[in-house]
């Protein structure tokens, strides 16, 4: 059993701890805000929420791509090939997003939706295919890389969107409730990927995966007990005043409260990616 321990272990343990872990969480944590602000726009229709908002997202996923691969530039050898893979990817949802936001403007429909497919398209490779590519669970880390986007992005469009009602008070509540509503979906997903991924590698048996799922609760308890601590049960506790407020329309309630929520969210995501690139787990 000793002798085995670490053969399970190599496939993520000694592969990360080859370079610095913090680069890492932060590349992917920019680089998954990023998609997930980007990817979900079109929830709400450009008609509906005006070209502003569109155009503030746009930058902002730029912003935040550029960060994240002028970390990875800075990061240089520290990074893995997978992360090199993914920072190449990222480049060119960088590069796509731009064009997209610039694309606004222009108003040519056909080259706005290709420049938003291909960096959405791209954007993905670079959280969920290529920095898990070849390891163990390849399809719960990739599952979870995407639901981690998602609620990340749920949450801050909400949010925002929000505010974006006291720059235009006359607009339709349908945005917000969408939005609100995607992210309490989404918060409840993760609690369900969560208890799922309790059961696959810690509740079963004697697998590998059981091994590295054990590893998670009695080496990272702390860690594990954080992430659902602040970022599962305070979003889900919050997620009946957020639908009552925005049903409401007290819009300035539900973002005051979706601001609370939110910040639960971006430290329990961020935990989460420290503990999936530790263990192996998709945490």
């Amino acid at each position: 059993m000793e002798l085995f321990v670490p053969l399970i272990y190599n496939d993520f343990s000694l592969n990360f701890t080859r370079g610095p872990m913090v680069s890492k969480i932060a590349f992917l944590y920019l680089a998954s805000m990023a998609w997930g602000c980007l990817v979900l726009l079109p929830v709400v229709k450009l008609k509906e929420v005006g070209q502003g908002f569109y155009r503030f997202f746009g930058f902002f996923c730029v912003i935040l791509d550029t960060l994240a691969v002028g970390l990875a530039l800075f990061s240089g050898p520290d990074f893995d090939a997978g992360f090199h893979r993914s920072s190449w990817a990222l480049g060119f949802s960088l590069l796509f997003t731009l064009c997209f936001t610039i694309a606004l403007r222009v108003r040519v429909r056909w080259f706005l939706w290709a420049c938003f497919a291909l960096a959405a398209g791209s954007g993905g490779l670079a959280i969920g295919f290529y920095p898990w590519l070849g390891k163990d669970g390849f399809v719960f880390l990739l599952f979870h890389a995407f639901c981690s986007g998602l609620v990340l992005g749920f949450g801050i469009l909400a949010m925002m969107l929000g505010h974006w009602y006291l720059v235009t008070p006359k607009l339709s509540i349908s945005p917000l409730k969408r939005y609100s509503s995607g992210y309490i979906l989404l918060t409840v997903l993760t609690a369900l990927e969560l208890a799922l991924t309790y059961f696959l590698f810690v509740g079963f048996g004697q697998t590998p995966a059981t091994f590295r799922g054990s590893h998670l609760l009695h080496e990272e308890g702390i860690f594990a007990l954080f992430r659902v601590a602040w970022g599962i049960l305070p979003p889900l506790g919050m997620s009946y005043w957020i639908w009552e407020t925005v049903r409401m329309k007290s819009t300035q309630s539900a973002t005051g409260i979706l601001y609370a929520a939110l910040v639960c969210t971006l430290l329990g995501e961020g935990m989460g990616l420290y503990l999936t690139l530790a263990t192996g787990v998709p945490f």
